[in-house]
């Protein structure tokens, strides 16, 4: 048997090694490689199998023509999943997922993977009937499935997103709505009740539907009266635990906490257990992450916001004066969103990278002056320290990807906490001196 895999990253890597573990003659390729008509032919030739990296399009030359020649094309995501003896939950939604993984995997004590970096792959063959596995997955991942059934799907929200890729806004909504394709009525699909846009582009759903809502009673998992409840079918509803006890900031993680609270609940968890658990959360990397704090000034971490809807609700999240780190790769849409948002804890905007111009001429289309360009995040950093005072905020939201300057966003995110790191150990040294001098003789 003979299989290409297309994309030589980590997802790459790991699932030539699963194939080739299985008999299989494998070809790992870079995705960027192109071919003239004759070499695919050939190249293809023989094939019984290609598997492509989430970063590889379907629109891909070497994907298209695999299948005009009839060779099955999967993910890595769909790869793995055939591998898993156990029940797996499926995280989906343009923003969330990773927070909601997380939490999920805290609150379960169960391995994580997928799009929150931790190709499914490298782990599916070691769980047992008895595990069970928390995964976040990705529009570019759903793309390519085929048979992939979760246990438990869970789609977070909509909003606009990798444009770039998927086109149009509907395909980006289609691709999502996979998570619930392969599920039948021994499954469970999880929907937030308070998401309007899920509303418009919902199917009937096979699974057994539960919700999650921070404002209604619903059949699962709600918020009345700061209280959380969770609530089964034909069922009186139960007490789960107090909003307050949730350590992340935020109505969108409130949001996060029901899904992931329901979906423990749904997995037989014990809710005692989890009322210890949720109070160890510590939240997500690279998601409103505490860095550091500098002479009063705070800085905070959410490299994850890729796309503009996550920066709002990163802003929203800000109760004190905050100036706010924009900019990265264009995903192909325009920022005028961000600025309407006229959040009044927002002071100042600092902009970099390949998207400067366009964030620029959003801000001057929606009247906003207090708006600054750097060319690098070591000045975008120093800069909104400068522009900043003891109780304020310096957030890095950036609304875009990261593969301008950054081979990820995570790498974008160490960056930055390196740099603020470097600028909280030069002013302690400031400090230590001033201290020194005054006690000289």
């Amino acid at each position: 048997m003979k299989a290409l895999i297309i994309g030589a990253g980590v997802s790459g890597k790991s699932a030539n090694k699963l194939l080739k573990r299985h008999g299989y003659s494998t070809f790992l390729l870079d995705d960027k490689k192109l071919f003239g008509h004759f070499a695919l032919e050939r190249f293809l030739k023989g094939l019984d199998l290609v598997v492509v990296s989430p970063g590889v399009c379907m629109e891909h030359e070497l994907v298209v023509n695999a299948i005009k020649n009839n060779i099955e094309v999967i993910g890595e995501l769909e790869l793995g999943a055939r591998f898993l003896s156990c029940p797996y939950i499926a995280i989906t939604g343009t923003n969330g997922k990773t927070t909601t993984t997380s939490l999920v995997s805290h609150l379960l004590s169960c391995p994580v993977g997928g799009n929150i970096g931790i190709p499914l792959t490298s782990f599916a063959e070691k769980m047992g009937e008895g595990d069970i596995v928390a995964l976040e997955v990705s529009s570019f991942q759903l793309e390519s499935i085929k048979c992939f059934k979760p246990t438990i799907a869970v789609l977070l929200n909509l909003a606009p997103d990798h444009l770039n890729r998927h086109h149009t806004y509907e395909n980006y909504v289609a691709c999502k709505l996979r998570i619930f394709e392969n599920q039948d009525q021994n499954d469970i699909a999880v929907i937030n009740f308070d998401d309007a846009e899920i509303e418009k582009f919902l199917p009937t759903l096979k699974a057994k539907t539960y919700y999650f809502s921070t404002a209604t009673e619903v059949v699962g998992c709600y918020c009345k009266g700061g209280k959380i409840y969770f609530k089964d079918y034909d069922k009186d509803p139960k007490f789960l635990l107090n909003a307050s006890e949730i350590p992340l900031r935020g109505k969108h993680n409130l949001s996060n906490a029901l899904a992931a609270l329901l979906v423990s609940v749904l997995s037989g968890a014990d809710i005692e257990k989890l009322r210890e658990r949720i109070h160890n959360f510590k939240g997500a990397k690279h998601r409103l992450e505490y860095i550091a704090e500098i002479n009063g000034v705070t800085f905070i971490n959410d490299s994850k916001a890729t796309n503009i809807s996550s920066t709002i609700v990163a802003i929203r999240a800000m109760s004190e004066p905050t100036t706010i780190i924009l900019g990265g790769s264009d995903k192909g849409y325009e920022f005028d969103d961000l600025f309407k948002e006229k959040s009044p804890h927002i002071k100042n905007y600092v902009v970099l990278g390949q998207t400067k111009s366009k964030i620029l001429e959003a801000a001057g289309r929606q009247g906003v002056s207090n708006i600054y360009e750097v060319n690098t995040m070591k000045e975008a950093v120093k800069l909104s320290y400068e522009l900043s005072t003891s109780g304020e905020t310096v957030l890095l939201s950036p609304a875009c990807a990261s593969f301008d300057m950054y081979s990820c966003y995570e790498e974008r995110g160490e960056i930055f906490a390196k740099i603020v790191r470097e600028l909280e150990r030069s002013e302690n040294r400031k400090v230590s001196n001033k201290k020194a001098q005054k006690v000289s003789p």
